[in-house]
């Protein structure tokens, strides 16, 4: 980013003007006291008065305008009254985004597909949706936003290392420039065992009665952008198979699982040590969960 802002003006904008304020203040900011963002010789950092909400109004052409701006409601994206105007005619206009999964042109969001990594919205055609749903042809993990792709994000964990590893180069930055003191993580107390899941402490690991021996749990509220198999599997030990329960209308990832440990005691000591924990901010739920006799479990695809 900072070679793409290199020796040029920067124009802020947002849908209705108030994030970029923010942004622009920022950056304003930085350049002011961060030596390394001085010295970009950035000329001039303004903003879209309005948003390009009102730019639209204004311009209903597009005026400078490329493509379309991603909006945080059922639109998802919106464009200038003209080109949405031919669209309604279903008259093909220039398109500027393409499809994750096959890549041909594509600027519609649909089917609520998400960026398995980052979590962002992806852009589906309306043929890669439709065989998706009928099983014909599957879009997998595989399928990431441009901006994972470019940077090789291949996992969650490796997002949040990513992130981290900034986030702390940062911070040193300001103690340094600034003589900020490092605040130390507190310490684990006698009674307490650390999680790196939850970054904290938690109350000590107990083993709760599993008198019918179930080795089956039933796991829920946690949290869909930082729990993945290796997050679950760090939490709850002994994990053999994991049964990811999906939204009936959305066909998403909730937050709930069916989980299968190896033994009645790893089942017992993950009901005694997380239930009504904290972890990642959100309280878990962990029960036993004896099966139904007239169903299979484990399923065959849920072993890990």
């Amino acid at each position: 980013t900072k070679k793409i802002l290199k020796g040029k003006q920067v124009l802020m904008y947002c849908t209705g003007g108030i994030r970029c304020e923010r942004a622009s203040a920022l950056l304003r900011t930085k350049i002011e006291h961060e030596e390394d963002t001085k010295q970009l010789g950035i000329k001039g950092v303004y903003q879209l008065q309005g948003g390009i909400d009102k730019y639209f109004r204004e311009f209903p052409e597009g005026g400078w305008w490329k493509g379309k701006n991603y909006v945080f409601d059922k639109r998802f994206a919106h464009a200038p009254p003209v080109v949405e105007n031919l669209e309604r005619q279903q008259k093909s206009g220039e398109v500027l985004g393409k499809c994750g999964a096959c890549h041909k042109p594509w600027d519609r969001y649909r089917g609520k597909k998400r960026c398995p990594t980052c979590g962002v919205p992806l852009l589906i055609c309306k043929e890669c949706h439709n065989a998706d749903k009928q099983k014909t042809k599957k879009i997998d993990k595989n399928v990431k936003c441009d901006l994972c792709v470019k940077e090789g994000i291949t996992s969650k964990r490796e997002l949040r290392d990513k992130e981290k590893k900034e986030m702390a180069a940062y911070e040193k930055m300001l103690r340094e420039k600034y003589g900020f003191k490092e605040i130390n993580p507190k310490k684990s107390s006698s009674t307490g065992i650390h999680s790196s899941v939850t970054n904290k402490p938690m109350k000590k690991a107990k083993i709760v009665p599993n008198p019918n021996k179930i080795t089956r749990l039933f796991i829920k509220n946690l949290n869909i952008r930082e729990i993945d198999q290796p997050q679950l599997c760090e939490l709850v030990e002994g994990i053999t198979h994991i049964e990811w329960i999906l939204d009936r209308n959305t066909k998403q990832w909730y937050g709930a699982v069916f989980v299968e440990v190896s033994t009645p005691e790893n089942a017992a000591k993950a009901v005694g040590s997380i239930h009504k924990q904290k972890v990642y901010g959100r309280v878990v739920h962990c029960s036993f969960n004896k099966p139904d006799p007239k169903s299979i479990w484990p399923p065959p695809n849920t072993k890990i």
